[in-house]
């Protein structure tokens, strides 16, 4: 009997003290801190720089008027695909066309005078050698005849005199037949003449000049397609901008008739701040977004960085910026040349990192980063290294391990020990 009084003494002794730790436990999660929490695991952190800018086709040219006149026709109108050469337009200028006509029948009579100078300087030639020939042949019967009468003087056979007249008619033979040949031979310098072969020549050359470009300036009178593309513009008229130009209207030289553009693709232009650039790298990852096409992201890359930083198109600003280039790597149909866009540029990509809010970063009094790990229902307080920001979240390099719980939100409150437990989803932070 007194042991069966003792056994259930026990039992209620141990019920006694069941019951006991039970109230103090849920009396102890009663009183635990509810705060935010996260998991430590694994992540992509990304750092992206905000800008903004123009969609535009990739090639896009203006083509200008390059000589004045009234227009002729146009064959093209906005969205027509053309290709490399095509006519787009004329002009009328009858002057042009007067004077390249005229430029080349000049370059045609040049080039028959140089036919014309050949002929003659080959007769001019004819002519000089000829001369050359008839005065050798008296100085030869000249000479013949004066040693004939040297030999008889010797021989007593005529008077001094004779043949003193005879040396006298040797030696003006003789003065003839060099300038015969020094004819000849300024007549080959000069090509015998003024009207030269090779002054035909330089004037030909002159003609043929003159008459390119007068045949250039013709050529203006047809404005073709610099390369293959799409016709973006047509100029419309000064007064009347919803009406385009028609035949007959005035055009100016240097005024702009067309725009056309290179493919179907477009990119983005966007300036950069100067002192963002440096974080900016060809190959970078891009998201396009817009007002004009909501919800929709598209993906792109850093294409081209213009190599000069240029004063920024804000007149208040004296601030400069610099040119960078996104292409678009999928280019859906919605897309349109002008639009204004958003883009976030991914200036890092740091796969498989941890990384924790920047609200659970503190720093203690010697400014070391901490972080609250909740170690058996209770803040610890953990020491971390930190790396790359953005503006939601740090990258912790040490102090933290894949799978450990940190406390994610400041509250003056938590100190070492205090007890914790993980907030309700969707609760706010204190």
């Amino acid at each position: 009997m007194q042991k069966r009084t003792r056994t259930l003494l026990i039992i209620a002794g141990a019920l006694v003290v069941i019951v006991a730790i039970a109230l103090v436990s849920g009396r102890g999660k009663e009183n635990s801190l509810a705060v935010k929490t996260q998991k430590i695991a694994l992540t992509t952190f990304d750092t992206k720089l905000p800008e903004s800018g123009v969609i535009q086709h990739p090639g896009t040219q203006t083509i200008p008027a390059m000589i004045s006149g009234n227009l002729g026709r146009l064959y093209v109108r906005a969205g027509d695909p053309v290709q490399a050469g095509q006519l787009l337009a004329t002009i009328d200028n009858p002057t042009l066309e007067s004077t390249a006509a005229g430029s080349s029948a000049d370059y045609e009579s040049a080039i028959a005078n140089v036919s014309s100078a050949q002929v003659n300087s080959q007769n001019a030639k004819v002519q000089y050698e000829a001369s050359v020939a008839t005065a050798k042949s008296a100085y030869d019967e000249a000479r013949r005849i004066y040693m004939a009468d040297v030999n008889l003087y010797n021989n007593k056979a005529i008077a001094r005199n004779q043949v003193d007249m005879d040396r006298a008619k040797m030696d003006q033979a003789k003065v003839q037949y060099d300038q015969a040949e020094r004819q000849l031979q300024l007549g080959a310098v000069s090509g015998y003449g003024q009207n030269s072969v090779e002054f035909a020549k330089a004037s030909a050359i002159k003609s043929r000049i003159l008459d390119a470009q007068s045949q250039q300036q013709l050529g203006y009178t047809r404005i073709v397609a610099p390369f293959s593309g799409v016709i973006q513009t047509v100029a419309t008229q000064p007064a009347d901008a919803l009406r385009t130009l028609q035949t007959g209207d005035p055009i100016t030289q240097g005024q702009a008739i067309f725009t056309i553009a290179s493919g179907n693709g477009f990119i983005v232009k966007a300036q950069v701040d100067e002192q963002d650039v440096i974080n900016v790298k060809v190959g970078q990852k891009v998201v396009i977004t817009g007002e004009d096409f909501p919800g929709h992201n598209i993906p792109g890359h850093i294409a081209d960085i213009a190599p000069v930083a240029v004063r920024s198109t804000d007149a208040s600003s004296t601030a400069k910026q610099v040119l960078t280039t996104v292409a678009i790597d999928a280019t859906p149909s919605f897309l349109k040349d002008g639009m204004s866009t958003d883009l976030d540029i991914y200036t890092e990509h740091l796969p498989h990192v941890v990384s924790v809010p920047n609200v659970a970063i503190l720093k203690d009094k010697k400014n070391a980063s901490y972080v609250w790990v909740i170690v058996n229902g209770h803040a610890a307080k953990r020491i971390v290294a930190t790396g790359l920001s953005n503006d939601a979240s740090t990258v912790v390099t040490r102090g933290l391990n894949v799978g450990d719980v940190i406390i994610a939100e400041k509250n003056p409150a938590i100190v070492e020990g205090t007890a914790v437990k993980p907030a309700p989803a969707g609760s706010p932070s204190p």
